[in-house]
């Protein structure tokens, strides 16, 4: 819980630093699902964790339209309402997803599907202008940061006790990305939360990446090798994406 309350404290600082096209890919870091996996291989088999790391890539496509929701949501509506929006809309697609079933290669098109249609909707509602950086409510953020690791610690011991499908469904649950684009909204507006989560986009792509790895790599290793190169797959993906990110943004700043 108290890594995640850092890693979501320093990202939203990040963004406010650095801007959100670099914060929105790092929150693509396996924060909540990690630790949830991890907690997953000491206490259950690896078939069970295998098929809730192939339902998890299924609640990441609901993740994606998620980001949209959002997106489309913050431009018109106040923070807590948009935010609302975009978890219905999540809740609206992961729910049944888990009912189905769960081939991890089926679920990576679906992922891929809903990631191209979610980017051409944000597209049309984000300002790509480049945002300069805003003050920081260290005090408002650390409190956030807590509660987000207070959440995950009870998300990951639910979904535990939960049945495979539904675990990986609840464990891919946006939560690091509530708080982060909450804050985000009430601290510096709805311009650089949208961005962000447009951004974010891209950065599921990682935690995709993870449970994709996890899923077929389960059953053909060890556990904690599967684990270890999924977590691996994770942050490169997400470190190829910072280094993109980031050169984008110094040409940005050369022109």
């Amino acid at each position: 819980m108290s890594s995640t309350a850092i890693v979501v404290v320093l990202i939203t600082w990040v963004v406010a630093r650095l801007g959100p096209k670099i914060g929105g890919v790092l929150i693509g870091l396996p924060i909540v699902l990690a630790p949830g996996f991890f907690f997953m291989l000491r206490d259950h088999p690896l078939d069970f964790v295998g098929s809730s790391a192939s339902g998890a890539i299924y609640s990441l496509a609901a993740t994606q339209i998620f980001l949209a929701a959002f997106v489309v949501a913050s431009t018109r509506m106040g923070a807590i309402t948009a935010m609302g929006c975009a978890i219905l809309a999540w809740s609206a697609l992961a729910f049944p997803f888990a009912f189905l079933p769960h081939d991890p290669l089926v679920g990576a098109g679906l992922f891929a599907l809903a990631t191209i249609l979610a980017r051409r909707i944000g597209r049309r509602f984000v300002h790509t202008g480049r945002l300069p950086p805003s003050p920081t409510r260290w005090s408002l953020l650390i409190l956030r940061g807590l509660a987000a690791g207070v959440l995950v610690g009870c998300v990951t011991f639910a979904a535990s006790r939960l049945g495979a499908s539904l675990s990986g469904t609840l464990l891919a649950f946006p939560i690091g990305f509530c708080v982060i684009l909450l804050s985000l909204r009430l601290d510096q507006g709805p311009e650089m939360a949208s961005q962000t989560a447009h951004a974010g986009l891209v950065g599921v792509i990682g935690l995709a990446g993870f449970c994709l790895v996890l899923a077929v790599a389960s059953r053909l290793i060890a556990p904690w090798q599967a684990f270890g190169a999924a977590l691996l797959a994770s942050v490169a993906v997400t470190a190829i994406f910072t280094v993109s990110a980031q050169s984008g943004r110094t040409k940005s700043c050369l022109l």
